[in-house]
């Protein structure tokens, strides 16, 4: 009897624990959002331009001070997870051997202040997950060694083997450096307008199709940085473009195949940041879209939110719908209500608009349903 007890307990602690004996950092990848659990991600993206304004000639104590009011927003909104923007063009917010530091952070990492190991001690005592936010290719105005220029912006190549292990070096040093809670991906991966010949600077095998190469070589990336997160027990999703086609069919990134199969994602957020009222993608339209599509067991679909469009008087490509920001104040609290039925959260687009006087009821109204 005493042995079937201590053979039940065993299991059980198996299970809920993962292994009470197995050593390193926890999976998450199946955790509830959020360090204080809960079902539904809440989220919002820091990006660089928030970070820039917050660090730019900032003392070491006045930063400390600054990104802990981020903290104290985000729990005021009700929110429970950050998206911090690690690195936005090829540079750094925290002390990096892989990449430059960001121009805004170099005298604080000067005087031994590093912004992300202090957001991530500040986020998690107010009980936020922060997630480590990286623009995988995009380099911005300056290129180098396995880069191409389109459109004024440097990429790096995600053809390139050496482009792609130093992306992957940088996500390593990241999970080892850092208790982040897992990393993010934004959109930025082949840029929009490419050549479906090829271009001069890939080396495209003869007779191989490019679609399919390109494909390759994003999976690659994609499947790698999976692979470091799993082993280091954290979470790894990624934000594409709204639409599905033109994921696929320009940016070459397999939405699909990454919700379906194995080994690439814990979770997708589209940015689906149009109103209800855009002619050609409203947004229910979209959110339905993406909730068709086929999910492997446990990858979690969450939705981005444009709050940069409260109050917008304009709205482009929206048609007849173009006003409908200026006209309405609860239109992202009615988007958070209508994705409830069909994703498992939400994250804003982005932290700075929370300030935003065209937003303040449209922030309201989002606490409210809070």
């Amino acid at each position: 009897m005493k042995l079937r007890w201590l053979a039940a307990i065993l299991s059980l602690c198996l299970l809920l624990m993962g292994g009470c004996a197995s050593g390193g950092a926890p999976d998450t990848s199946g955790d509830s959002p959020g360090r204080d659990g809960g079902d539904e991600l809440r989220g919002v993206w820091l990006s660089f331009l928030e970070l820039d304004g917050l660090l730019a000639g900032a003392t070491p104590t006045v930063a400390a001070q600054r990104l802990d009011e981020v903290m104290n927003t985000c729990r005021r909104m009700g929110l429970n997870t950050l998206f911090f923007h690690v690195r936005a063009h090829g540079d750094a917010y925290y002390p990096s051997s892989v990449y430059p530091a960001a121009k805004a952070a170099t005298p604080l990492l000067a005087e031994g202040f590093d912004p992300l190991g202090y957001a991530v001690e500040a986020a998690h005592k107010q009980g936020l997950a922060l997630h480590a936010w990286i623009n995988p290719y995009r380099l911005g105005d300056t290129g180098g060694e396995n880069s191409f220029q389109k459109d004024g912006v440097w990429y790096a190549d995600p053809g390139s083997p050496d482009a792609r292990n130093r992306v992957l070096a940088g996500v390593r040093e990241l999970l080892e450096g850092y208790a982040i809670d897992g990393v993010h991906f934004d959109d930025y991966f082949y840029p929009a307008g490419m050549a479906a010949e090829g271009e001069p600077f890939e080396t495209i095998p003869d007779g191989t199709d490019v679609a399919l190469w390109r494909h390759t070589q994003v999976d690659a990336l994609v499947s790698g940085v999976y692979s470091l997160c799993k082993q280091a027990g954290r979470t790894f999703g990624i934000s594409p473009m709204a639409s599905i086609q033109q994921n696929r069919n320009e940016a070459f990134a397999d939405v699909e195949r990454w919700l379906a199969q194995p080994g690439y994602v814990d979770y997708i957020c589209p940015q689906l940041y149009t109103g209800f009222a855009h002619e050609t993608a409203p947004f229910d339209r979209l959110l339905k879209q993406w909730a068709a599509l086929p999910r492997r067991e446990g990858v979690r679909l969450y939705i981005g939110l444009a709050l940069y469009k409260a109050g917008l008087e304009n709205d482009p490509y929206a048609g007849g719908g173009s006003g409908e920001w200026a006209a309405h104040d609860d239109i992202i609290a009615r988007q958070v209500i209508a994705l409830r039925r069909k994703a498992d959260g939400f994250v804003l687009f982005r932290y700075g608009f929370f300030a935003y006087a065209a937003a303040k009821n449209e922030v309201k109204n989002l606490q409210n349903v809070l």
